[in-house]
C-alpha cells in the first residue's frame, strides 16, 4: 500500500502569514503570543529557519509591505531589528539553514549575482564565508561535527556532494565519482563517527553510510535492501543504537530499523507496525524520557502517535478518530510531527480532525491539545522550534493577515505544565451525577447534531478515547441492569489516567 501523505508543513492558498510565536515557559501562567511587528503591511514577515546566536535569536524575514524581501533579522526578546540586507531590493537573499559555528552564524544566501552559497554573520555585518571560489551552490543541511562545519552542495563538476568547511577552506568530498551525486542527508553522529543516508556507489540505491577517520572516504554501514537501496530516513539514537524508518519490501515496507555498531546483526526490523508488506512510514523520531516516539500508520488507525520501549511498540493515542473514507484517505490521520521537547514536555503538531494542525503536548501521561492558535479548520502548522531566554520560541500562522502584533490578539494564558483537568466520569451533563440525563445528552450530540459535552472525557463511560453509542450502553447497562462501573474517575473528581485525544474544557463540579 502507498501511503499518501499531505506535507505537514505545506501552507494552504489564500491563507494568512506565518507568524513568530512566543511561548512562555516558566512554571506558572504562561501563554502564547506574537512577540514583534516586522511587516505592517498587507503580507507576512513570513519568519523561519530560528537560531540562537550571540544573545539573540535570529530568523529569515521580510519587512517589504506587499512584497518580499527576505534577509537575516535577530530578537533581543523585546524588539526585532535587521541584522543584514545582503542583497537589497524586493527579492532578499533568502538566508536558510542558520547554525551557530566557530563563533559566528553560518548560513545559505545568494546576494544576487548567483546561486545561494555559504554566508557569515559576525555581530555586526555579513560576509561571504571563505572559500567562495570553490563553488559549493545551494549548501544545506548543515552539520557540526568533529570540528568542522559538513553540508552538501552542488558543483557543476561533481553533483551533490559532501563538503566540509574548517572556517577558512569549504572542500567537497565526491563520494560518488564523477558528475553523479551522492545527495548525503539526515547527517547524525553516533559513537563519534559521523552518519548520513547517502547513494555512493554506482548502479545502487540509498544507504546509510559513516565518514571514515581520513575525512575524506565513506565506509557503507547498511545493506537493508541492496542494491536497491532502503533509504533510511528519520534518524535517531536510542539504546546505544541509530534508530529510523527504513523500506525492505520482503519485510514489511518501510518501518522501524536499528543499526549498531559490533553487533553480531547490526540491522535489525525493529517493530513491523503495519503488517506484511505495506509500511506503516515511521517518521520524527525523538526519545522522551527514555522511550522513542514517532508518528506510524497501523493501516487501522491512521497515522498517530506511537512509542517504541526496545520491546515493543504501542499507539500511544489515536488523535484523530474520523473513520476511514475510501477514497478520501487522509481524513483519519492526524500526522503528528515537529517533535520537541522543552521543561521535560513533548510538544508536536497535530490534526484532530476539528481544529486543523495545531500544537499538542503530551506529559507523560495525557495527549492534549496545547493552543488552538488559529481556530477553525485550517490549523496553525506549528514549526521551527528554538529555545531562547529560557522559553521556547516557534512560528505559527494565526490567521491575522500582515500585522505581527497591532490587530492580533494575545492568546490566552496558558500555563507551560498544565495540570490534569479534574471530572467525573459518565457525568455528561455536569450536574454532579450520572443518571438517565447524561446518556440523553451523549445521544442527542451523536445522532441529533448537538454539541459534544465541554468535558468530553466525561461522557467517555467506557474509556476507549472515543465518544460513540457504546458509551451511552455502558451508561444504560451500570444503571439499570448490572453493568460493569464507569472507569475512573468514577464517583469523584479525578484525572484521566488513559492518554487520549478528548478534551475537558470545562467541568464546573471540579473545578
Amino acid at each position: 500500500m502507498v501511503i499518501r501523505r499531505r506535507s505537514p508543513k505545506k501552507g494552504i492558498v489564500g491563507r494568512a502569514g506565518i507568524f513568530l510565536i512566543l511561548f512562555a515557559a516558566a512554571v506558572f501562567s504562561q501563554g502564547v503570543a506574537p512577540v514583534t511587528d516586522i511587516n505592517t503591511g498587507s503580507s507576512s514577515a513570513s519568519p523561519s529557519y530560528l537560531a540562537v546566536y550571540d544573545t539573540h535569536l535570529y530568523f529569515r524575514a521580510n519587512n517589504l509591505p506587499n512584497g518580499s524581501n527576505p534577509e537575516l533579522w535577530r530578537y533581543d526578546g523585546t524588539k526585532a531589528e535587521l541584522a543584514a540586507e545582503i542583497r537589497p531590493g524586493p527579492e532578499g537573499s533568502l538566508p536558510s539553514y542558520l547554525i551557530p559555528y566557530n563563533g559566528k552564524l553560518y548560513f545559505s544566501a545568494s546576494a544576487g549575482t548567483g546561486p545561494p552559497q555559504l554566508w557569515q554573520f559576525e555581530g555586526t555585518a555579513a560576509s561571504q564565508a571563505p572559500g567562495w571560489e570553490n563553488q559549493a551552490q545551494n549548501p544545506e543541511e548543515f552539520f557540526v561535527y568533529n570540528g568542522l562545519l559538513y553540508f552538501r552542495a552542488f558543483r557543476s563538476n561533481i553533483g551533490i556532494e559532501l563538503w566540509k568547511f574548517d572556517g577558512a577552506t569549504q572542500t567537497p568530498l565526491d563520494l560518488f565519482q564523477g558528475q553523479g551525486s551522492s545527495y548525503p542527508q539526515h547527517f547524525i553522529e553516533y559513537n563519534g563517527r559521523m552518519y548520513f543516508n547517502a547513494c555512493a556507489a554506482p548502479n545502487s540505491g540509498t544507504e546509510l553510510y559513516r565518514l571514515n577517520p581520513d575525512g575524506y572516504s565513506v565506509t557503507r554501514a547498511t545493506s537493508i535492501w541492496w542494491p536497491d537501496g532502503s533509504s533510511p530516513e528519520n534518524l535517531c539514537l536510542f539504546k546505544n543504537a541509530i534508530y529510523g524508518s527504513a523500506y525492505n519490501p520482503d519485510q514489511g515496507g518501510r518501518e522501524l530499523w536499528r543499526y549498531r555498531e559490533n553487533d553480531p546483526n547490526p540491522t535489525k526490523l525493529e517493530a513491523d507496525i503495519n503488517p506484511g508488506r505495506e509500511s506503516s512510514n515511521p517518521s520524527g523520531l525523538i526519545v522522551y524520557r527514555d522511550v522513542l516516539y514517532f508518528c506510524a500508520d497501523d493501516g487501522v488507525a491512521g497515522a498517530e502517535l506511537w512509542r517504541y520501549d526496545g520491546t515493543a511498540a504501542e499507539m500511544v493515542a489515536n488523535i484523530n478518530p474520523t473513520p476511514f473514507v475510501p477514497g478520501i484517505d487522509p481524513v483519519h490521520h492526524s500526522w503528528p510531527s515537529d517533535f520537541f521537547i522543552h521543561d521535560d514536555i513533548l510538544y508536536f503538531t497535530a490534526a484532530d480532525g476539528i481544529h486543523g494542525r495545531e500544537l499538542w503536548s503530551y506529559d507523560g501521561a495525557e495527549v492534549r491539545l496545547f493552543a488552538d492558535i488559529y481556530p477553525g479548520p485550517y490549523g496553525s502548522e506549528v514549526d521551527d522550534y528554538a529555545v531562547f531566554q529560557g522559553r521556547l520560541y516557534f512560528t505559527a500562522n494565526d490567521g491575522q493577515t500582515g500585522d505581527e502584533l497591532g490587530a492580533i490578539k494575545v492568546y490566552k494564558l496558558i500555563r507551560s505544565v498544565t495540570p490534569p483537568a479534574l471530572f467525573t466520569r459518565g457525568d455528561a451533563n455536569a450536574d454532579g451525577q450520572m443518571d438517565i440525563s447524561d446518556a440523553v445528552v451523549l445521544l442527542l450530540h451523536l445522532f441529533a447534531g448537538r454539541p459534544a459535552p465541554s468535558c468530553s472525557k466525561s461522557a467517555d463511560v467506557n474509556d476507549d478515547g472515543e465518544l460513540e453509542i457504546g458509551d451511552a450502553i455502558h451508561a444504560l447497562s451500570y444503571l439499570f441492569l448490572t453493568g460493569e462501573t464507569p472507569a475512573p474517575p468514577f464517583g469523584a473528581c479525578g484525572a484521566d489516567t488513559t492518554p487520549d485525544a478528548l478534551a475537558c474544557a470545562s467541568y464546573p463540579r471540579c473545578e
